[in-house]
Parts: C-alpha cells; structure tokens; sequence
C-alpha cells in the first residue's frame, strides 16, 4: 500500500527552491562555472571542505590467511603527524591487464566481509553499535567477523571483472560525536574549529585515499574508479565524488539526508534530526540554520557528467526513497549538455509500484521491496547498470 506522506510526491508537488543563480545549463563551459559555485556553496553551508591529500603515503601489501585478498596498510604523513589504516584488496583470479576497481567504506570492513582471524581488529576504530552480533559498544570484535559479508558480495564484483578495495570507515574517523577529533584524520589533518569539517567530508578524503591507492597499484585501472556507500557512507560517497572528478561512477544506497534525500521533501530524516543525533557529521553552522540555501539535487548536479546511480527500499520511509528520486531527476539537466535529449522518467508512483530500474544515459536508480540495507540484490542491479554505460 502506498504511504500517504508520499500522497504530495505522487501528485507532483515536490517543488524544488531555486538557488541564486539556477539556470539551465546548456554548455559544459557554464556547467563546469556553475558546479564550482555549487560545490563552495555547500562546503560553505553543510558539509565543510574535504582537507587537501596528505603530504606523503605509501602502501605495503600482506597476505591474508585463507583469504584472496590482500591487506593493505596505508601509512600517511601531514607536516610531522602520521597515520596507517588498514583495507583489503580482492582482484579477479585471472587478469590480463589492469581492471576497474569498486571501493569503498564499510561499517565493520574489512573484518566483516571475511571470516579469517588474520585480518587484525582495529582496537582504536569506532563505528556505528552493533548490539545484535555482540558489539553494542561503538567497537570492532571478533563477533562481527563475516557478519557484513553479505554486505559487500565480493565474488559477484570480480566475476563481473572488478577489482575490490574496503576499509573500514571508523578507522578513520570515529563514529562518535564525542571522540572523532581524538584519532584518525581530525588530528592527522590538523583540522580545527577555524575552518570546521564534519565527518562527512573527512570520510570523503579516506574514500579518495582509496582512489590514490587505485592510481599506484598496476592491477588496477585507475581510470575506471567506482565508489560506492550505503547510509551515511552513501552521503560521503556522493560528496566524495563531487569534489574528485577522478571517481569515474558513484553508487549511493539509501543515502536520505545529506544524501540524495531533499529538504524540499520533508519525509524521514531532517537535517535538524540528524544535526541532533549526529553532529559530527556536518559542520556546526548548520545545525542551527532555519533554511539551507541550496538542497540535495545540487549535490547530485556536481558529479555530471559521470556516472550516477541510487537506490532505495520501499520500508525505508526514513531516508526517502522517492524524494531521491525526485532529486534526480532534477539534477538531470546537468547531464543533457552532453546528451541534448529528451529522458523518459517513469511517473513516482509507477516507479512505487513496479520496482523497476530506471536509467537514462549515466543516471539510474531501482527501488525494491524490504528495508533500510545493502543487499546482494543492489550490487546486481547496479553492475548491470555499470555494464551498459562502460
């Protein structure tokens, strides 16, 4: 049955307030003018700038004990400060020359994705409880071991001729309001209340540390780089590849709010909920702001004209499925400067009831029946949708 708060949504009515200078974009030239305002704008407003690449890096590769991947250690140095975090590195069993990559951040990561003991549990790293598997304390033990696995379908990536590359996102910055500037990145970043960040820019930069490590491993094709994220690493995914036009494709799964989800639709999360629960994530100065001036289709407007894909879940009311949806096709235009057509999107409703994919050129988005998760049913769909635009 369809949930009356979406009742406006299917009748057309998510109206979407213009920002100072909104205009169609008909050249690249104005494109690329207008996408730089943009991404200063929403630094400025919401997620505060992502910090410049650290001055050194180096990764040393590990075997893993029963497992094809391998363990990488990134080390890294800012002025006199360092740091090192772990990922994981898969590639396809038989390669003839370098392959695209799908990378990304994960709640548990590496850890979670494989069963063997010899992958080190990171006893610094906080993440979001997991009471469920054993874990309700903001850490990574050895309960949660596999527990995402299901999460991150590796096998179907590299029989679709990917390479893999995961870490863990609160190794790098602290799922917790009240620890995340005492380890990872905030210090290593020498980042301060002058020029304040949220979490999410800060996950953006590990996720393009992730794509560094792309351009220095031979196997990989760095010129092929997906990222992807589900949730709150959804939203650093997006904000990720908004500002690194290196990220050839992004995949952001129920990224609702500071995400795809727009303020122009009042479904689910808020920014003042989300500003409560997690202020952490965004920078102060929005918690506190009566009206952005901008919402979420600009950010989806900032990765034209690569590659776009979203989904969401018909139970998942809390991070807006159809107003992503909606924010989409808003962003649209961004991408018609280089393909000057006329895009068929299927009435809100119609895309409700089916569950069908969509796409149009370098944009796509299904929705599916169940809740708030990233299933193996969502990788299928976005690496079909992956294979027709490559």
């Amino acid at each position: 049955m369809m949930p009356e708060c979406f009742s406006a949504a299917f009748a057309g009515e998510i109206e979407f307030s213009p920002l100072a200078g909104d205009t169609l974009v008909t050249t690249t030239v104005a494109r690329d003018r207008r996408q730089a305002d943009l991404r200063r704008i929403m630094a400025d407003g919401l997620y505060g700038e992502i910090p410049p690449p650290p001055d050194h890096m180096s990764v040393s590769r590990h075997d893993i004990l029963g497992e094809q991947a391998k363990r990488l250690r990134i080390e890294m140095t800012v002025a006199d400060r360092r740091f090192a975090v772990d990922a994981a590195l898969w590639l396809p069993k038989s390669i003839s020359g370098p392959v695209p990559l799908i990378c990304g951040l994960d709640f548990v990561g590496p850890v979670g994705i494989m069963t063997s003991t010899d992958f080190p549990i990171d006893a610094s790293a906080r993440i979001s409880p997991r009471p469920k598997y054993g874990a309700p304390d903001k850490l990574l033990t050895k309960t949660l071991r596999g527990t995402s696995a299901y999460r991150w379908p590796v096998g179907m990536m590299l029989d679709a001729g990917y390479a893999v590359l995961v870490s863990c996102y609160g190794s790098w910055v602290p799922d917790d309001a009240e620890d995340w500037k005492s380890h990872g990145l905030y210090p290593l970043l020498g980042c301060t209340e002058a020029a304040p960040t949220g979490a999410i820019s800060l996950w953006s930069w590990a996720l393009q540390r992730l794509v560094d490590v792309a351009e220095i491993c031979a196997e990989i094709d760095s010129s092929d780089t997906v990222v992807a994220g589900h949730s709150r690493l959804g939203k650093a995914a997006l904000w990720a590849a908004a500002n690194d036009p290196r990220i050839k494709a992004v995949f952001a799964n129920q990224s609702g709010c500071s995400g795809a989800a727009p303020v122009a639709h009042p479904v689910g999360e808020t920014l003042a909920l989300m500003a409560e629960r997690f202020p952490h994530w965004t920078i102060p100065s929005s918690h506190s702001a009566p009206e952005m001036p901008f919402d979420q289709h600009h950010l989806l407007s900032l990765i034209a004209p690569r590659a776009l894909y979203l989904a969401g879940a018909q139970a998942d009311l809390w991070s807006d499925p159809l107003g992503s949806f909606a924010a989409l096709q808003n962003a649209a235009s961004f991408w018609q400067t280089d393909r000057p057509q006329d895009w068929f999107w299927p009435p809100a409703q119609e895309t409700w009831q089916s569950c069908e994919q969509v796409q149009n050129g370098s944009l796509g988005y299904h929705l599916r029946p169940g809740e708030h998760d990233l299933l193996p049913y969502d990788w299928r769909q976005f690496l079909e949708f992956l294979a027709t635009i490559n």
